[in-house]
């Protein structure tokens, strides 16, 4: 079934979309669920934590155009546990993709679902990114937040004086 997905390009862009409204949407954690486009029914799985996150997952991928049908497969149960190793590990991927910049980083840790976040960054976006990703991921129980704004690194203006004084040792 997977090489039909492969095959037909209006399933690739369907998937495309749905997974971008998981990706985007601050209720649901793209690292929950897996998501299989046939013709236009999709079999939407994983587990979560909560009810609320299974019944956001479901009115996404409903509200999505040119979905027919949906087959869940979004357990929910009881006694639901990541360990710390697979919530860092995703929650390290999350944050490496967020990084742009050099300069900027930010260190996970985890111990009994609680994730401590610490480091420097420029841009304030980011640190928030960063805590509402592992907020929205379940299994987390709390996030602390040790990370620091810290003024971005100073360039050298470029003037036409610098230009013009340093001239002759460019050519």
């Amino acid at each position: 079934m997977g090489s039909q997905l492969k095959n037909n390009p209006i399933d690739n862009e369907l998937a495309r979309k749905i997974r971008d409204r998981i990706k985007w949407d601050k209720r649901v954690s793209p690292a929950d669920f897996d998501v299989v486009v046939r013709g236009c029914a999709v079999i939407i799985s994983g587990y979560v934590d909560t009810s609320y996150k299974k019944m956001a997952a479901l009115e996404l991928v409903s509200d999505v155009d040119g979905v027919w049908s949906i087959e869940d497969r979004i357990v929910v149960p009881s006694d639901y546990h990541r360990t710390d190793d697979e919530l860092k590990a995703i929650i390290t991927n999350a944050v490496d993709e967020m990084i742009k910049i050099g300069g900027e980083h930010l260190e996970v840790d985890v111990v009994d679902g609680i994730v401590k976040f610490e480091g420097e960054v420029f841009r304030p976006r980011l640190k928030a990114l960063a805590v509402c990703s592992a907020w929205e991921l379940s299994g987390v129980r709390d996030v602390v937040d040790e990370v620091h704004i810290i003024e971005p690194p100073r360039r050298l203006p470029l003037t036409v004086e610098y230009f013009s004084n340093n001239s002759q040792e460019l050519f």
